[in-house]
């Protein structure tokens, strides 16, 4: 996954801009700088279902939970 910066960015950071998915509106600034693949990613992604997404330091799997929520695995 590449950043807005254009540099891979790390499991952490991710899981950071997963958490700002599931908690921000759409037109926040915190929702603003999540990079737009990751939310085509995660808009992509339909209940009960799983996609992997490969970062700097390894790849995190990604689930779309019944509450409509994205979780980050391991």
């Amino acid at each position: 996954m590449i950043g807005n910066d254009g540099k891979p960015v790390s499991k952490a950071e991710l899981r950071a801009h997963i958490a700002n998915y599931n908690s921000q509106s759409r037109g926040s600034k915190e929702f603003a700088a999540i990079p737009r693949a990751l939310v085509t990613i995660l808009d992509g992604l339909k209940l009960g279902k799983t996609g992997y997404v490969k970062c700097l330091d390894g790849q995190v799997q990604l689930s779309r939970r019944k509450d409509n929520t994205v979780s980050a695995g391991a």
